[in-house]
């Protein structure tokens, strides 16, 4: 059994509890590296004492000159290097230095050197110049440098129909209520082929999953959050180097919750070329799914890329007798490679429940209602469920 399965096992009670919490994290090292602005007016000393106020005497505190300040803590979890670090920076803020800088790190030896991981970031601004608020699960955004592509970020749920448990949300950008309808993924951008507009989506959606992430997992937070990478964005080295370094910059504590899917790929794409593109990915997401463009493309090799599942995205003028036929030779050779399958755009509750019978894994797609303003945790949600939901909402 999966990875992800097993996320879902957790959820099985009749009850409908959520997953217990994860297990922080257990680290070589975690070091807060705080800079304050030379022009700040305060004392070395008293800068010393705001920062020691609600630390542990076993955490060093190391001055570095008089404006630099990093703090190794006696814990190693992330969890705990968090939390005290927001202290400290809330403590900081309240004391009215002035701007600075701060960075919570873990560091530990690989491979004969020294890898950095960043946990936490923190920028304050000089007096009277905006702050940043805390990233809104909803918020407004825009990919292009003139503002024409405004969006809202939405979560569209994905159902392990096996097991009958909602169990995570893909990250999408949304345009509600237009003459077409909502508009989400790929749509936002309209006509446009720009790939660095593509590029500049795919950057976005990813921070947004990792900050969603980052916000909701002190809550307990048990769903799977994914994100959409489109080929276009990874076939410049440019760009997918960008997307890596995005990936490494994830705690390890939040590769539990986030995955990670391959989308748009050209169906005469060679499975080498493939491989080169994602190379990579699956050291830092918890799952890789790789969205294939048809029922022929060879999905065999897909395992051997890191891939944990395949997706096919159902097309909109196909009937359900058509559909299944498909569905099975998908599920016939995604069972052979040891993948899971993923079935997206699934409108039609009998269809789901058709795919289930073949063997389907995961469903994406209207059946399960619109795609959401927030994501929820994961839960218990049958057949049943949605029959009773749908036939209340009639």
């Amino acid at each position: 059994m999966s990875d992800i399965e097993n996320t879902a096992d957790d959820t099985r009670a009749k009850d409908g509890t959520s997953a217990r919490a994860p297990e922080p994290q257990k680290l070589p090292g975690q070091v807060l590296s705080i800079v304050f602005d030379q022009k700040t007016q305060i004392s070395a000393s008293d800068l010393e004492r705001i920062i020691a106020d609600h630390l542990t005497p076993w955490d060093l505190i190391l001055p570095v000159g008089r404006d630099s300040f990093l703090i190794l803590f006696d814990r190693d979890d992330v969890d705990t290097a968090a939390r005290k670090s927001k202290i400290v920076m809330q403590r900081i803020e309240a004391a009215d230095v002035g701007p600075f800088e701060s960075q919570t790190i873990d560091i530990r030896p690989r491979g004969g050197k020294l890898v950095r991981t960043v946990i936490l970031e923190n920028i304050t601004p000089a007096h009277g110049q905006p702050v940043e608020t805390e990233n809104d699960l909803s918020a407004k955004s825009s990919v292009s440098a003139d503002g024409n592509t405004d969006f809202e970020v939405g979560y569209a749920p994905m159902w392990n129909i096996r097991n009958e448990v909602l169990m995570g949300y893909a990250v999408l950008p949304v345009i509600r209520n237009t003459q077409e309808g909502d508009l989400y993924g790929r749509q936002v951008l309209g006509t446009s082929n720009d790939p660095e507009q593509l590029y500049a989506l795919d950057t976005q959606m990813l921070k947004t999953q990792i900050e969603t992430a980052e916000t909701l997992l002190p809550k307990n937070f048990t769903s799977l959050l994914v994100s959409q990478i489109h080929f276009d964005t990874l076939s410049s080295s440019t760009n997918r180097k960008t997307i890596l370094e995005i990936a490494k910059k994830i705690p390890p504590y939040m590769k539990g919750n986030l995955m990670a899917s391959i989308v748009d790929i050209p169906a005469s794409t060679p499975s080498s070329t493939l491989a080169q593109r994602i190379s990579g990915l699956s050291e830092y997401f918890r799952a890789v799914s790789i969205t294939i463009p048809s029922s022929d493309f060879p999905i065999a090799p897909c395992a051997s890329m890191g891939a944990t599942s395949v997706s096919y995205r159902i097309p909109a003028n196909l009937s359900n007798a058509a559909i299944v036929a498909e569905a099975r030779k998908i599920i016939g050779a995604a069972k052979s490679a040891k993948l899971l399958t993923v079935f997206e755009e699934v409108s039609d509750l009998n269809l789901a429940v058709a795919l289930k019978k073949l063997g389907g894994v995961f469903i994406t797609g209207t059946c399960l209602g619109g795609i959401e303003q927030a994501p929820g945790n994961m839960k218990q949600l049958t057949v049943k469920d949605i029959q009773g939901r749908s036939q209340s909402a009639a």
